[in-house]
């Protein structure tokens, strides 16, 4: 067992009771899930295409470092980020392997772009420009992603002008083009007609661009990968499904992949509670029996939804447990009245099976209002990570 940025690694299949007894409230990512997902990914796709994984802000929350080894060891190709910062993390283990940065970088950040060998999007003459600065100091070539907006408009060239663009910096002897790309931005719904609208733009993009020498040219996402399976190209981005989780519930063939995380805390306090008390800030429950409550050591500030107050639930001994109250900062009530022989540190699952029982992430951010990326990725590092590797 190791420490580092309040990061719990377990070593070995065989569970550790002093790993456990230091816990508080922690996820446990299962890195079998992991491989199997990417596998079953990497089952779906010609032989020719390769994967990007999407390991931005810590990996949806699963740890960048961790997910990434996983990855990188059944073939991905490349790494897909958000930031400078993340890329930065990961270039600092990760030598040689293409990182690409996904959201807009800035200018002034040109030299680290350089420096530490990350390949930023591109979409402007400002950032295009200090790149091929950067990179002329040191002598060396940047290597840039030319982002094209297809219909997401966010970032990026717009479709119309985006082979003129390319072509010109293309021309550029301090830029080298490793690849060029956009994103869906309805690939996950039932009407796929945008989603087709925007691939025939970016493919008439790169029919104009095809006797350029660029080496990756992508657009599926996870819900592509699955929808879309003319949008392959030559690489894929896949981000929710490495983790094991459908986007929506109209991308089909996502039944068999496994979830990764589980969120757990353990029973801190137990209480009989009389009729007609109430509970927590702003005395949103009253008791209307004598009841049995449990409090758990979580709370809002290690990422549990807020708007779960009053209607989520956990399991403890595989029986539901509903909320009582409101979700506080650290603590969460629940209510224990009809589970036999609860004890203080009895384990509650947030997210996760335990018993036949299971509450999925998407669950979760049904009843909360939200989608499981969110979840996932409000999960901090105060909640400590434990690595299991079981099948």
């Amino acid at each position: 067992m190791t420490f580092k940025n309040q990061v719990i690694v377990k070593e070995s299949k065989k569970e550790s009771s002093y790993t456990y007894r230091l816990l508080k409230t922690w996820a446990e990512i299962n890195f079998a899930a992991v491989r199997f997902n990417i596998n079953s990914i990497q089952e779906k796709l010609d032989k020719n295409i390769e994967l990007m994984a999407i390991v931005k802000c810590n990996a949806y929350g699963h740890g960048a470092i961790e997910v990434s080894r996983q990855a990188l060891n059944l073939g991905v190709k490349a790494l897909g980020v958000s930031s400078l910062y993340e890329g930065i993390e990961l270039r600092d283990i990760f030598k040689d392997i293409p990182i690409i940065v996904l959201s807009a970088g800035m200018s002034g950040q040109a030299e680290e772009f350089v420096e530490y060998n990350l390949s930023p999007v591109v979409c402007t003459w400002q950032m295009t420009n200090a790149l091929a600065d950067a990179a002329r100091k040191r002598g060396t070539r940047a290597k840039v992603h030319i982002k094209v907006d297809t219909g997401m408009g966010r970032i990026g060239v717009w479709h119309e002008r985006a082979d003129e663009f390319t072509r010109q910096v293309h021309k550029m002897p301090d830029i080298e083009i490793e690849g060029i790309c956009s994103h869906f931005a309805t690939s996950d719904e039932q009407n796929l007609d945008f989603a087709k609208q925007q691939f025939d733009w970016f493919n008439r993009c790169l029919e104009k661009t095809k006797d350029l020498p660029i080496r990756f040219k992508h657009i599926s996402n996870t819900a592509a990968i699955f929808n879309l399976p003319e949008a392959h190209l030559n690489m894929v981005r896949p981000g929710l499904s490495i983790y094991g989780v459908s986007p929506s519930e109209y991308v089909k063939g996502t039944e068999n992949l496994r979830p990764a995380l589980s969120l757990k805390t353990k029973v801190a306090f137990l209480k009989n509670i009389p009729k007609g008390r109430t509970l927590s800030y702003a005395r949103t429950y009253k008791t209307e029996k004598e009841m049995k409550a449990a409090t758990l050591p979580v709370g809002y500030g290690d990422g549990y939804p807020l708007a779960l107050s009053n209607k989520g639930y956990v399991l403890i001994r595989g029986k539901k447990a509903r909320i009582l109250g409101a979700v506080t900062m650290d603590q969460i009530m629940v209510d224990v009245t009809d589970i036999k022989d609860v004890k203080t540190e009895d384990i509650a699952v947030l997210i996760g099976k335990q018993g036949a029982e299971e509450i999925t992430a998407t669950e979760i951010a049904r009843m909360a209002g939200t989608i499981p990326y969110e979840i996932f990725t409000s999960i901090n590092k105060r909640v400590q990570r434990v690595y299991l590797d079981k099948d």
